[in-house]
C-alpha cells in the first residue's frame, strides 16, 4: 500500500488521535469541518475495517445525503483504487485493504428504534448538519451505535442554543471531544469565500457573526437585537393584559403550542407577564389556556385564523362553557410572510418598549427564539409567532393604550348561549 497522505486543518487532528466517545466539530462555514471528516472516514477505512452511517435529520433523497461529499473527496485523494462508490452506499473494493469497509447513508427522522438495529454493528455513525437533529431523532441513533469502541461524530454550524447537539456539547464530559473551528483555522479557505465573508460582515455584522464565526442565531440577532429589550423586577400596576397564543393540534409534530400574557402600560410600554408552552394534546394546552385566562381576566385573546383554529375553535368553545371561563377572542389573519407579520412588534422593541421579566427561564428562552428568527419560517419560532400576534392585535386597537376601563375589564368575552350547536367540540382529535 502506499503512503496515506491526510489534509487537514491542525484543529481537527483530535479527531484522529484522540479516543472518545463523542466527537464534536462546530463553527462557521468554510471552517472544512465536513470536508475534513469526510477525508478522515476515507482514510480510515483503508487502514482499518469500517462501517460507518453517515445520516442527518432529513434525507429524502441520496442527494440529500453526505454522499457526494465522501464521494468527492475519495476522488480529491486518489483513493478511487481503494473504492467502489455505488449510487446509495459506498464500499470498499475486493481485494483491497477497504474491502471489509462500508458507508451508508439514512436519514434519522424516518427511522424508529426498530428500523435503525440494521446499524448496530457499526463503527460509528457521522452526524452532519447535527444541529437540526432533533432529541427524538438523537435518542433513538445513539443507543444504536453500541459496539465496544464506536465512535458519534457531530458537525455542525451552531444554530439554537437549545438544540440537542449544542447542549450536548456543553456538557462536562471527559468522554466528549469538542472542536470549535472556524474559517480563519482552514489554510485552504479559497478567496471566493473570503470576498463573501467580508462582503457580508460589511453589510449585517449579527448575521455575520453567525454565518462566519460560528455563533448561535439565538445569539446573532437577525431581525431582533438583543440590546432592544429591557428587563423589569417588579411589574408597573394599571396594565391592560392582552393574551395571544398560536396552536399546535398534534403533539408529536415540532410546533408548540404557546400562551403569552402582556401588559400595555398608560405610556404605551408592553410587558411580558407570564408564558406557558409545551408539545401536549389540544386538551392539556386548552386547559392551560383557560387557566390563564381565568388568572388574569385579558381583554383580549389573540389568535390567527386557519385551518388549525377550524380544528380547534369548537373545542375551545366548549371548555369556556364548561368551566364559566370566558375571553373576547379576536382571530387575525395570517397576511404575509412571517416577517411582515412581526414588524409591529419589532417596531415597539425596536424602540426600547418591551419590557422581559429579569431572570426567567421562559423569558431566556423567548428572547433567544426572537434573536434567532430570520425573518422566514424556521424551526423553533413558536414564541416570535405569539408576539406577533400581539403587535398586530395592539395595532389594530384604536383603544390599546391608556388605563383600562372597568367594564372592559369586567368583560366575560362572547355571549355564548347554552343551545349553541357545540356538536363538534372534539373534531380536532381527527383533523
Amino acid at each position: 500500500m502506499s503512503e496515506l497522505r491526510l489534509d487537514i486543518p491542525v484543529k481537527m487532528l483530535p479527531f484522529w488521535t484522540e479516543k472518545k466517545r463523542h466527537k464534536i466539530a462546530r463553527g462557521g462555514r468554510g471552517s472544512a469541518k465536513s470536508w475534513s471528516v469526510a477525508r478522515l472516514l476515507a482514510t480510515r477505512g483503508i487502514i482499518q475495517p469500517t462501517r460507518w452511517l453517515c445520516c442527518r435529520e432529513t434525507q429524502k433523497s441520496i442527494k440529500e445525503s453526505s454522499h457526494r461529499l465522501l464521494a468527492d473527496q475519495i476522488q480529491s485523494m486518489n483513493l478511487g483504487y481503494y473504492y467502489d462508490v455505488q449510487q446509495l452506499v459506498i464500499k470498499g473494493q475486493a481485494g483491497t485493504s477497504a474491502q471489509h469497509s462500508e458507508f451508508a447513508f439514512a436519514g434519522l427522522k424516518e427511522h424508529t428504534a426498530d428500523s435503525i438495529k440494521s446499524y448496530e454493528g457499526f463503527d460509528g455513525a457521522w452526524i452532519e448538519e447535527a444541529h437540526s437533529v432533533s432529541e427524538r431523532s438523537a435518542t433513538v441513533l445513539v443507543p444504536t451505535i453500541r459496539k465496544p469502541g464506536s465512535e458519534l461524530w457531530w458537525t455542525y454550524n451552531p444554530d439554537q442554543e437549545e438544540d440537542y447537539v449544542h447542549q450536548l456539547a456543553a456538557l462536562d464530559d471527559a468522554d466528549t471531544l469538542v472542536i470549535d473551528i472556524n474559517w480563519r483555522d482552514n489554510p485552504w479557505f479559497p478567496e471566493e469565500l473570503g470576498k463573501e465573508r467580508l462582503k457580508l460582515q460589511r453589510i449585517n455584522s449579527d448575521l455575520y457573526a453567525h454565518v462566519w464565526e460560528g455563533a448561535c442565531r439565538s445569539l446573532a440577532g437577525l431581525m431582533f437585537k438583543r440590546d432592544w429589550f429591557k428587563f423589569y423586577d417588579v411589574l408597573p400596576s394599571q396594565l391592560n393584559l392582552y393574551m395571544a397564543s398560536d396552536y399546535a393540534v398534534t403533539p408529536d409534530g415540532g410546533d408548540h403550542t404557546e400562551h403569552g400574557l402582556f401588559g400595555l402600560s398608560p405610556t404605551g410600554d408592553l410587558y411580558a407577564v407570564d408564558w406557558w408552552f409545551g408539545q401536549t394534546d389540544p386538551a392539556e394546552w386548552i386547559d392551560a389556556w383557560i387557566a390563564m385566562v381565568a388568572a388574569n381576566r385579558p381583554l383580549a385573546a389573540f389568535e390567527e385564523k386557519g385551518v388549525i383554529l377550524r380544528a380547534v375553535d369548537s373545542a375551545i368553545t366548549k371548555r369556556m362553557r364548561e368551566t364559566q371561563t370566558f375571553a373576547n377572542r379576536v382571530a387575525l389573519a395570517s397576511a404575509g410572510g412571517k416577517a411582515e407579520r412581526a414588524l409591529g412588534f419589532a417596531a415597539r422593541a425596536s424602540a426600547g418598549a418591551v419590557y422581559l421579566p429579569k431572570g426567567q427561564p421562559w423569558a431566556i428562552r423567548l428572547l433567544n427564539q426572537l434573536c434567532a428568527f430570520n425573518g422566514e419560517d424556521g424551526r423553533q419560532d413558536d414564541a416570535v409567532d405569539v408576539c406577533s400576534l400581539i403587535g398586530r392585535g395592539l395595532d389594530d386597537m384604536a383603544n390599546a393604550s391608556g388605563a383600562a376601563k372597568q367594564e372592559a375589564r369586567d368583560r366575560r368575552g362572547r355571549d355564548y348561549s347554552a343551545d349553541d350547536d357545540d356538536s363538534d367540540a372534539l373534531d380536532w382529535k381527527v383533523a
